[in-house]
């Protein structure tokens, strides 16, 4: 056996958010070009964060978010990939375009971590995987007469998922300009709705709340924590930090080199929260999207209190589904 792999960040968080008459910059995946075939030998087969959640006993107690769909907005989905065998996933593409391997790296393991059916938080959720490109993406001739750049954007994403039905949004990463004032839209649509947005707050160490979903009220920022329960030293935090989710390390299957890799950031720890979330959902199907996130609130560790850092803690799920 070789030596242990270098561990990597997930997502972007090189972002911006200024006024309301401004462009919005948000960390995103992309769709990718087409590798060999992922070898079913090398198959992931579970994840650290699957007992420090005990999410053994939630699925022995049938808790594994059937009937509850998630949107997940990010980079290309590896469907073959052995990690999500079984899985209830449908992939989105609104605009066509090539994309770095890398992409579809970070897009297959935030997925996996929602619906693998061998360590996925929600592994009996369905699964919408929208996928859009990152700066610098090669657009396709049909995506660039979108005069606009609509169908490039996490705004169009988000409305896609509301229109297809999504109870909860997952966004780990995004790299496209749109107005701030049409997010705005979106977002006041989606808790009009009773959509639940769930997002990274970065990974630069620092108060990155202005450049992050955080920003908005009614939706769930996410910072990253380690095993010990601790911030992580590479999470941002701010203000809208709601909840705190195990960011890593976890193994990824690596498109660009081949084989499995480590990985962490707040764009692991998004996935985390969402299927948790999820499962609160399926667990109280008569519950409104407030009370959820009421639960969520009263079912950190941080009991009941908040802080920048972790906003109520890290979730129990004894607390949510209990």
């Amino acid at each position: 056996m070789g030596p242990a792999p270098m561990v990597t960040f997930c997502g972007n968080s090189a972002r911006a958010l200024v006024t309301a008459f401004s462009a919005l910059a948000l960390a995103v995946g992309a769709v990718a070009v087409s590798p060999s075939s992922a070898r079913a030998d090398d198959t992931i087969t579970t994840q650290d964060y699957f007992s420090y959640y005990k999410l053994d006993q939630a699925r022995a107690k049938g808790y594994t978010g059937k009937g509850v769909t998630i949107a997940m907005i990010d980079g290309p989905v590896d469907t073959s990939a052995p990690e999500l065998a079984g899985a209830n996933i449908t992939v989105k593409t609104p605009c066509e375009y090539e994309a770095a391997k890398s992409t579809k790296t970070h897009a297959t393991v935030v997925a996996s971590v929602l619906v693998s059916k061998n360590y996925g938080v929600a592994p009996d959720a369905t699964l919408i995987a929208y996928s859009m490109p990152s700066k610098g993406e090669k657009l396709s001739d049909k995506c660039k007469q979108d005069a606009s750049g609509f169908n490039a954007t996490s705004l169009a994403n988000i409305q896609m998922a509301m229109n297809d039905g999504a109870q909860i949004i997952s966004i780990s990463s995004s790299d496209t300009n749109h107005n701030v004032r049409a997010l705005k839209w979106a977002i006041t649509r989606a808790m009009a709705r009773g959509v639940i947005i769930v997002g990274p707050m970065g990974n630069d160490a620092r108060d990155e709340n202005d450049a992050s979903y955080g920003w908005w009220s009614g939706t769930v920022g996410v910072s990253a924590i380690d095993a010990s329960g601790q911030l992580a030293s590479y999470s941002s935090w701010g203000q809208g930090v709601v909840a705190a989710g195990i960011g890593g390390p976890v193994k990824a299957r690596d498109y660009e080199a081949g084989g499995v890799k480590d990985v962490q950031g707040t764009s692991i720890a998004t996935p985390i929260v969402a299927g948790q979330i999820a499962l609160a959902r399926s667990r109280w199907p008569q519950a409104t999207p407030n009370q959820i996130l009421q639960l969520v609130t009263r079912s950190g560790s941080n009991s009941g209190g908040w802080d920048q850092y972790t906003g109520y803690g890290a979730l129990s799920l004894d607390g949510l589904l209990g």
